[in-house]
Order: C-alpha cells, then sequence, then structure tokens
C-alpha cells in the first residue's frame, strides 16, 4: 500500500533535478540506457510532474507541448515504489494537468516501451503505427484524447 505521504505534483526546481536523478537511476543504471541520451535539451521547458513520498521524489514523468498535442515521457518510478498505483496516478494528474491548462491540446500522445504497452492500455491509451527502435529498445506509439469536464 502507498504512503499516506505521497504527493503528486508540478515538481519544484529541487524536485526537477532530483527527478533527474530518479530518470538516470532506472533509464541508465538499470535499464542500460545512454546518460548523454537521457538527459536532453527538453528537460529545460519541459513539464516536469512528480510523486514525492515525505518530499522524496519516487516517481517522475515530463510533459512536452506542442500545438493540439500534450506528449508524455520518461514516465518511471523507482523500484522500490513499482507496482503500487503511482504510474497510474502520475498520468491520471498530467492528464488533468493538461485537460485544465493547455486549451489548445486535443491529443496526448507517448512512445511507450513494448513491455509497457499494457500499463498504458489501461491508461485509456491506444497504440497505433508499428513498433519502432529507440536506442536498440522497441517502442511504439500511443495515444489518447484530452478528456474535460
Amino acid at each position: 500500500m502507498p504512503s499516506p505521504a505521497l504527493s503528486y505534483h508540478v515538481a519544484s526546481d529541487a524536485e526537477r533535478k532530483a527527478a533527474v536523478q530518479v530518470r538516470i537511476r532506472v533509464f541508465v543504471e538499470i535499464q542500460g540506457f545512454p546518460l548523454e541520451e537521457e538527459v536532453d535539451e527538453y528537460d529545460k521547458t519541459a513539464l516536469h510532474i512528480v510523486c514525492t513520498d515525505d518530499g522524496a521524489v519516487v516517481g517522475t514523468l515530463r510533459v512536452l507541448r506542442s500545438p493540439g498535442v500534450a506528449k508524455i515521457g520518461r514516465v518511471v518510478i523507482v523500484p522500490e515504489y513499482q507496482g503500487k498505483g503511482i504510474g497510474k496516478q502520475m498520468m491520471r494528474f498530467a492528464e488533468s494537468y493538461v485537460a485544465e491548462n493547455y486549451e489548445d491540446c486535443m491529443l496526448t500522445k507517448l512512445g511507450s516501451q513494448l513491455d509497457k504497452r499494457g500499463f498504458y492500455e489501461s491508461c485509456g491509451y491506444v497504440a497505433e503505427g508499428d513498433v519502432y527502435d529507440d536506442l536498440g529498445c522497441p517502442h511504439i506509439w500511443m495515444y489518447k484524447p484530452v478528456v474535460r469536464t
């Protein structure tokens, strides 16, 4: 059961730095992606969303905005917190933020690692197109309409 101290929110500057360290730990150290590909120029302008447990970043994702579309990426949860529903809650938070703050966005999209496809389908995303290679890892594009209430 996740801690009652979990918080989902837009990252502060300090939390952004901690979020990048979480990404490096999981994507670089555990999954083997190159460090020089993990941190990029988009990190400076992206919206970063985090899940914190008593102030420590345990999950993160980023949102890149382009006309009509919000691209969710770099979704990661530290291993000790995986399987507790944190990823789904972060996705819901991101989607709600997009719906409330990005009036022109009608669609969210993401490039899913193929073995994570089921997770994103459980969040309402639909795969479209062919599997593609991203740094030696098979990925597929997935889409979901923005829902406004």
